[in-house]
């Protein structure tokens, strides 16, 4: 994963050319691009699951919407990250522009965590999430096959809910959901 030293601004980042065959993914953070290569497959595998299982729960339940990367979460001028996973309730849809990007904090965020970004997953974007109050956000690890749930309690994100390998996971953001950890790593 690279930084920018250079500080832009989220029109900037929108004008930036991509060299054509350039798989990296491209998120602004704090006013610096970040480029990061494209998953692998034990992430993408984790990101099918999820996305399926999650996909599932939230339209039987009517609840809002699911997003994947590459899509731009604009956060402010300086801060658009491109999460994994992401949900918007349906009370919070206005943030949802159909011809543009989505615009405000997310109800829920999963990031995947790879070598690669996993320090940068469990620091830079957790304090992202945390100081534009996304309500819960998820670091789903493929390599330890493990899932850590934060939520917001007095502003800061605190650890509401572990399982790794097996058990499993429940969500305050989608209340019902419990999410069994066998097979989802397989």
């Amino acid at each position: 994963m690279v930084a920018t030293t250079a500080k832009i601004k989220y029109d900037q980042f929108r004008e930036m050319e991509i060299p054509d065959g350039d798989t990296h993914i491209y998120e602004l953070i704090n006013g610096e691009i970040v480029k990061r290569s494209s998953p692998n497959s034990p992430h993408q595998n984790l990101h099918s699951e999820l996305f399926i299982l999650l996909g599932v729960f939230i339209k039987k339940n009517k609840l809002g919407k699911i997003f994947s990367a590459p899509f731009d979460v604009v956060l402010d001028d300086e801060n658009v990250p491109q999460p994994d996973i992401f949900f918007i309730s349906k009370e919070r849809d206005f943030i949802i522009h159909p011809d543009g990007p989505v615009t405000g904090a997310p109800d829920l965020i999963i990031e995947i965590i790879s070598p690669g970004t996993a320090r940068y997953d469990r620091g830079d974007k957790k304090d992202l999430y945390e100081r534009f109050q996304v309500k819960e956000y998820w670091i789903a690890d493929p390599k330890n096959a493990s899932i850590e749930v934060y939520n917001l309690v007095e502003g800061r994100y605190k650890l509401v809910s572990y399982a790794a390998s097996e058990g499993e996971i429940e969500s305050k953001v989608l209340p019902g959901l419990g999410l069994k950890m066998e097979g989802l790593f397989g």
